[in-house]
């Protein structure tokens, strides 16, 4: 409604300068401030022929309309009180004769007057119209509407912040963004002293400003913007290589608000607190860093650092951890059976970083000379193969390997049995 009115009266102000321009040629101008007083002018000098009279000016009537107005602002007959009209009542009064003292002055008021005198003991009605004056009313910006001092916005939403003021002049509005003024962006909008995002992102996020201006003073009004999300990692693992025992330290470090982080590890798509192998040593600590103490060779494998705030999914690295021990074999099959009169494998399971440079094998407690046999070879994983399985194959067997960091022992044994293959037979023998 306000803006509505003071449009209104631009136009009316507009159309009194043209016809005051036609029917009287004149009009004076009043500038004041909101909160201040004004005095517009009318003088009751009487005419010539009134002043033979001396210091007796005739009964009169003092009128003083303002245009948009039904009815008088003011109106003044002899010694009698004024009548004011409601909206001036207490704030008007008459000065030095005809003259209008407006007091309290608001954005309102701004507007044309004129002040009408009517001469009441004159021969014929003799009314005096007085120029029209313009009551011109500056003021400095009062804040309408600011957005609230701390607002946060989630990653990925719409944003809003709106800022108005009134004023007379018209203030205007500028938008800063820690200390620098916000330009023109294909992502941040600014109309009408509203700022809008369509899609936030997380480098939005800092102390925004709405300050607005005009000739009579400014204000300025802060709003600290935090974007919601999920975190960013700051300190990613790194790919390590470590001997059996020793510890390791694998870092992980992220920042994100709201900042209740948590961090979980995850060993080949397991959490780590899960495997038996290591739920009893591993440890998290609160700024994400992983610790594993005493390696064993199985700790070996993929690393995953998940930081979470619960906000939105969370990001995720990854590290191998290598642990470098000496050559072992795994578990053994206590029984290994080979198809006689064909190709078969006695198999050395065996585990090595740095890789296996050589298996030793055993028959039957004594040292395998492959020599006194002959089409059997180890191949390059440590396996016994045999080309024609017979009877020179049964018997108990064990490995040991050894690396350049040496050995972890001799394997279980595993008893070698010859075994028939299968065959067809013809349903006319059946």
């Amino acid at each position: 409604m306000g803006l509505e009115r003071r449009w209104l009266q631009a136009v009316t102000t507009a159309v009194a300068i043209c016809l005051l321009s036609v029917s009287q040629g004149e009009a004076s101008l009043v500038h004041a401030r909101v909160g201040s007083s004004a005095e517009l002018s009318c003088s009751l000098n009487p005419t010539s022929t009134e002043a033979t009279t001396p210091n007796l000016f005739p009964l009169h009537v003092v009128e003083w309309v303002r245009l948009g107005f039904n009815v008088p602002i003011l109106i003044k007959f002899g010694v009698y009180a004024p009548r004011v009209h409601p909206n001036y009542k207490g704030r008007v009064s008459l000065t030095r004769g005809a003259s209008l003292l407006v007091e309290r002055l608001t954005l309102e008021d701004e507007g044309w007057f004129e002040c009408r005198i009517l001469l009441l003991d004159s021969q014929k009605d003799d009314f005096r119209n007085g120029t029209w004056t313009f009551l011109s009313i500056t003021a400095p910006p009062v804040f309408i509407k600011t957005p609230p001092t701390f607002v946060e916005v989630l990653l990925g939403d719409s944003l809003t912040l709106s800022c108005g003021a009134h004023g007379n002049p018209r203030p205007t509005v500028v938008w800063h963004k820690d200390e620098s003024q916000i330009e023109k962006h294909e992502k941040i909008k600014v109309l009408n002293g509203t700022l809008s995002l369509a899609a936030v992102t997380r480098n939005i996020s800092g102390v925004y400003k709405c300050h607005v201006s005009n000739t009579e003073g400014n204000l300025t009004h802060y709003t600290q913007l935090q974007v919601k999300g999920p975190p960013i990692i700051l300190i990613s693992p790194e790919d390590t290589t470590l001997n059996m025992t020793q510890d390791a330290v694998l870092q992980c470090q992220a920042d994100a608000y709201p900042s209740n982080l948590t961090y979980e590890w995850w060993k080949q798509g397991e959490n780590v607190y899960h495997i038996e192998s290591l739920k009893s040593r591993v440890k998290v600590l609160v700024d994400g860093t992983l610790l594993i103490p005493n390696l064993i060779p199985e700790d070996a494998g993929n690393y995953t650092c998940i930081p979470t705030n619960g906000i939105l999914t969370p990001p995720s690295a990854t590290a191998h951890l290598k642990v470098k021990h000496p050559a072992r074999v795994g578990r053994m099959s206590r029984e290994t059976y080979l198809p006689a009169g064909m190709e078969g494998v006695i198999v050395c399971p065996v585990q090595a970083d740095p890789p296996v440079m050589y298996v030793n094998w055993t028959k039957d407690g004594n040292d395998l000379n492959l020599d006194n046999f002959p089409g059997w070879i180890v191949n390059s994983e440590g396996s016994v193969f045999i080309t024609t399985a017979n009877d020179n194959a049964v018997g108990m067997y064990t490995c040991t390997a050894y690396n350049s960091y040496g050995t972890m022992g001799r394997s279980e044994p595993t008893q070698v049995i010859l075994k028939d293959p299968p065959s067809f037979r013809s349903a006319s023998s059946a």
